[in-house]
């Protein structure tokens, strides 16, 4: 079990269904290790037969919606499952295709300036946000919003543009 849990593709797909849900890194943080010490508890339940992913990334779901009906400012209820199932089915995705899609996110990332590798580091490494973060990466407060939107576009269009690549030369 605890290969399953060492191995850091499986950690950062847990990882990843988390964060979609809660869109918080040091929540989706705490919320991990709860994750593991959950999983570690009901080990003697995997069927070694099945894949581990989905498996776990159940127990991260059920996690975290443990840790909303414990909040005030929870999503409400529909939402909240719309939300887990959401990310339930891209934690459920072709192991190859998010092996593929991560190498592209690390060549895309590597290709843009530094100053936008560090305001990417900033907000989703270190999850700085607001004032600070617009202060850190020495950009307007009012264009940090627009500036992510944007890096996420491209980005997104970037890894579209590797993986169709990949599997263009794959095919040939």
């Amino acid at each position: 079990m605890t290969a399953f849990l060492t191995n850091s593709e499986n950690r950062s797909r847990i990882m990843a269904m988390i964060v979609a849900m809660v869109r918080d890194f040091e929540l989706a943080d705490d919320l991990f290790q709860e994750t593991v010490i959950e999983i570690l508890k009901n080990k003697h339940r995997y069927d070694a037969t099945r894949s581990f992913v989905p498996w776990a990334c159940g127990i991260a779901r059920n996690v975290v919606l443990q840790h909303w009906r414990r909040q005030t400012n929870a999503p409400t209820s529909g939402l909240t499952n719309i939300i887990a199932d959401l990310a339930m089915i891209s934690a459920e995705g072709d192991d190859e295709v998010w092996r593929r899609e991560r190498t592209a996110l690390r060549g895309c990332v590597q290709r843009l300036p530094d100053r936008m590798q560090n305001l990417l580091l900033l907000r989703y490494g270190h999850n700085v946000k607001g004032m600070a973060l617009a202060k850190s990466a020495n950009i307007r407060q009012g264009s940090i919003r627009t500036t992510l939107t944007r890096l996420r576009a491209q980005l997104r269009q970037c890894i579209q543009e590797k993986v169709s690549g990949s599997d263009l030369r794959a095919n040939a």
